[in-house]
């Protein structure tokens, strides 16, 4: 499996270094590419048309404040090539597990959505489409994302045993970063409820990045 990694250093360099050289001791091979423009979703997206024009089997798309534990893409590569409907492929950070369930022989956390650096297949990212951009610069990206995975039969999940940590906590107040996450925060309920009805209506495959460009929650 050839894999993009797709290294997210939007805002706050504080912990690049440190995410990096976690990204480094991955156990298995893998190209690297940053981006560093505003918006989460936006980013990613480029980094999927990268991936698409290069001819990459998977990405994963990983943020600068995560620090990942060793052989970390070896496992995801494991898991991955062997669940055949993986969408998101991911390692516990924060929130809550599931109980373990089997998948073609396999123990995983199944999960709505995978959150922190997570690996998806190139045929998922084929089928499903580009990430919203109406979520940018911070809000439900990945939710939203996961929701069009869960309704199109694919399976996110958590790999057993593995822990990657989220290193770079903005819990102080007044700073531009805490801003900018609280104003997408306030606006993220809207914008998930405008969405999920959107694509009830209309589908969860979306291959036109212009869709979320001028389609707009408020």
């Amino acid at each position: 499996m050839k894999v993009l990694v797709i290294f997210l250093d939007y805002s706050r360099h504080d912990y690049t270094k440190q995410s990096l050289k976690s990204i480094a001791d991955a156990g298995y091979p893998f190209d690297l590419i940053t981006i560093d423009k505003f918006g989460i979703a936006t980013a990613t997206n480029d980094g999927f048309d990268f991936a698409k024009k290069n001819g990459y089997d998977a990405i994963v798309y990983a943020a600068n404040d995560i620090q990942l534990p060793n052989d970390w893409l070896k496992h995801m590569v494991y898991y991955a090539e062997r669940i055949p409907n993986t969408g998101m492929c991911g390692i516990h950070c924060v929130e809550g597990l599931a109980d373990q369930i089997e998948m073609n022989g396999l123990m995983v956390h199944p999960t709505y959505t995978a959150f922190a650096n997570v690996l998806i297949p190139m045929k998922v990212i084929d089928d499903i489409g580009y990430m919203n951009e109406d979520h940018d610069p911070y809000g439900m990206q990945d939710s939203d994302y996961a929701l069009r995975l869960n309704n199109s039969g694919y399976i996110n999940y958590y790999i057993p045993n593995l822990t990657q940590q989220h290193i770079g906590h903005d819990v102080g107040n007044g700073t531009e970063y805490r801003k900018m996450k609280d104003e997408g925060l306030s606006l993220a309920g809207h914008k998930w409820g405008y969405w999920a009805k959107y694509y009830e209506e209309n589908g969860y495959k979306i291959n036109n990045r212009q869709i979320f460009k001028t389609k707009k929650a408020i």
